[in-house]
């Protein structure tokens, strides 16, 4: 019996959520494809300096940090499956420009399709995932998702740098815009909105773009809720000033071929893949405040430990060990989020906190670039660690806090 028939059987999946989890793995080999190099092909193939780059993330995350919030008041008024689909044109948009031209205005345009897609994907898949599975089992259903996402990963991480390498970054491309294009048609014809129909079109009561916002703020009345924001918010801040500069960082200084750097990404997905597999029990098992900390604070060591590696294989075995942590994250956020969020739609309790978050840390790349340019590219992760320990300071103090509540 396979994995996802042994997956279908522990979950009772539903048609809706096994076509969600195709369609996400497909989109994932896709994005996989072209996402990680992006930045190398960006810098060493087209020219474009390490401050540009920088800029141009922060372009990508003020995109989706202005969209995250409209994406969970349109997600919770006219359904998932529309903003799925919307999501998905806008990455193949993204991979379309590159394809036509090259120049530097153009390249913003991906960064801003790019964050586009990342602001609408989100909100709804998760709010889909709360809609359709039960609660007790909402944590499973959430680390299954992102597992199968992961194993993805890894094999689309695992040969980008060996196509890249032997045919060309124009194939990595084509092969993308192939499986993002199939995700796109697979979710129009198959997916079913989890939302009901009168739900979606035909409920007068529909509160107002601002009640609903309104409702999502209140959220940030719980104390503890404050806490998990802030654990995301220096966590996105400290991922932002290291990760767009991770495989740059690789070539550049550490002198790593792209298939080694493609090696190196693809053991880190593998460890996101394993890591999934127990992330949903131990989270409900231990609490997501301290399955967060935990992670955020592996981040730290991991930014670390990956200045001082010469070897491809000890920075493989680095992020693989960083990656079995990243469950925790994913199926913590998922489960905190909604435990914490009062009368906000799901969706919109989602995009709320991204909002915050987004904005916070957006200005995150351009910082890396800077530190990187004007102190030394080792700096760069030494930031990003520092930044990350004070993320997992309140997380750790709010499972203290409640540990102590219950005896």
């Amino acid at each position: 019996m396979g994995l996802l028939d042994k997956t279908r059987q522990f979950l009772a999946l539903d048609k809706s959520l096994r076509t969600l989890l195709v369609t996400s793995v497909i989109m994932n080999l896709g994005s996989s494809l072209w996402g990680p190099l992006l930045g190398l092909y960006i810098t060493n193939n087209l020219g474009v300096s390490l401050l540009m780059f920088g800029l141009m993330t922060t372009v990508r995350q003020l995109a989706q940090s202005l969209t995250i919030f409209p994406s969970g008041f349109l997600s919770d008024n006219f359904g998932r499956k529309k903003i799925l689909i919307a999501s998905y044109l806008f990455s193949i948009l993204a991979l379309i420009t590159l394809f036509v031209v090259r120049d530097l205005p153009w390249l913003f345009l991906v960064s801003i399709f790019q964050g586009l897609n990342m602001a609408l994907i989100g909100p709804s898949k998760s709010a889909y995932v709360a809609e359709v599975v039960s609660d007790e089992r909402r944590g499973v259903a959430y680390s299954t998702l992102a597992l199968f996402q992961s194993l993805s990963n890894v094999i689309a991480t695992s040969i980008a740098g060996v196509i890249a390498t032997v045919f060309g970054f124009f194939w990595v491309f084509c092969f993308a815009l192939t499986l993002e294009s199939i995700a796109l048609i697979v979710t129009t014809v198959y997916l079913k909105e989890s939302l009901s129909q009168e739900t979606v079109t035909k409920n007068p009561s529909r509160e107002s773009a601002f009640k609903q916002f309104k409702n999502g703020l209140i959220i940030l009345k719980n104390p503890a809720l404050l806490a998990v924001l802030f654990g995301i918010v220096f966590h996105q801040l400290g991922l932002g000033i290291s990760n767009p500069y991770l495989t740059i960082y690789t070539q550049n200084v550490l002198g790593f071929s792209l298939p080694m750097i493609s090696l190196m990404l693809g053991m880190q997905r593998l460890g996101i893949f394993i890591g999934h597999f127990p992330s949903g029990r131990l989270v409900d098992k231990y609490s997501g405040e301290i399955s967060f900390a935990f992670h955020i604070f592996a981040t730290t060591l991991t930014m670390i430990l990956f200045t001082i590696t010469e070897s491809p294989f000890l920075a493989s075995f680095i992020l693989f060990s960083w990656g079995l942590t990243f469950g925790l994250d994913n199926v913590s956020r998922q489960k905190l989020i909604p435990k914490y969020r009062f009368k906000a739609g799901i969706a919109m309790a989602f995009g709320v906190i991204s909002l915050i978050a987004g904005i916070v840390s957006m200005i995150s790349p351009t910082i890396g670039a800077w530190v990187w340019t004007n102190y030394s590219p080792q700096s760069v992760f030494y930031v990003s660690a520092a930044i990350n320990v004070l993320g997992s300071l309140p997380l750790f103090i709010l499972w203290l806090y409640q540990r102590k509540g219950k005896n």
